[in-house]
């Protein structure tokens, strides 16, 4: 049945793109079907788990780029912004004022490298920026830029729209990889955000990739947890009948 041939053929892909049998992006469509003698139609099912599990993205012009794979960590794809909680709060109308905390250019240590997916001594830009909304401090972002995948940053333009800046100048923004966890928290969430109460902060983490498959920030958002709610509608796209 087409529902054991996509699924056995989403294995394959899977495991290829694990142990590096693929780089840079997927063979045709017309490649995989002659290979798996099926239809375009089940490789296209495939693919889309593929998606959906976080291994590619497709690009119009360039095929279907995988992504820039770290073992240490497991990852889901979507949450339809990019901005993360800060496009809840625009969608909310809610005043927001930008605080930067830290921006400066530093080299991986032994401990950044143990909770990002980055390597020791590579080159990032670090961003810690407080989301005041409605005079409030609710969120803080941890970011760290590839330095070598981005345009050089300035401490004007943290301070406003990072994402405005890298997509006028050429960066072309194709997916994020996103992963919720609720952590407990630190001495500068305590002297940052208004926690009251609170002895915890929910974690939204973001892996964001260009049009290559190549990762150019890791981001942590911190946030107050009654402060926000994260939703998703979700559907069953397997069809009642199957055909191959």
């Amino acid at each position: 049945m087409a529902a054991t041939k996509f699924q056995a053929i989403f294995k394959e892909l899977e495991q290829r793109i694990k142990d590096g049998s693929y780089q840079g992006t997927l063979p045709t469509e017309s490649v995989l079907t002659q290979e798996f003698q099926t239809s375009r139609n089940t490789i296209r099912r495939a693919i889309t788990l593929l998606g959906k599990h976080g291994y590619v993205y497709s690009v119009k012009g360039r095929g279907v780029v995988i992504l820039e794979n770290f073992n240490k960590f497991q990852w889901a794809i979507g949450a339809d912004s990019f901005a993360g909680l800060l496009a809840l709060n625009g969608n909310n109308k809610r005043a927001t004022v930008t605080k930067v905390v830290r921006f400066k250019k530093i080299l991986v240590d032994a401990d950044l490298a143990t909770h990002t997916p980055f390597g020791i001594d590579e080159v990032l830009y670090e961003v810690v920026r407080v989301r005041i909304i409605d005079q409030r401090p609710l969120t803080m972002d941890y970011s760290y830029f590839r330095a070598n995948q981005i345009p050089p940053l300035t401490t004007s333009i943290v301070q406003h729209s990072i994402y405005e800046y890298l997509t006028s100048n050429g960066v072309k923004i194709a997916a994020a990889k996103r992963r919720f966890s609720v952590i407990s928290a630190s001495e500068e969430d305590y002297h940052e955000l208004d926690l009251n109460d609170n002895n915890c902060v929910g974690v939204l983490e973001n892996l964001v990739y260009n049009d290559l498959g190549k990762l150019f920030e890791y981001t942590e958002i911190h946030f107050i947890p009654e402060e926000f709610s994260i939703g998703y509608f979700a559907q069953n796209d397997t069809p009642n009948h199957e055909t191959n």
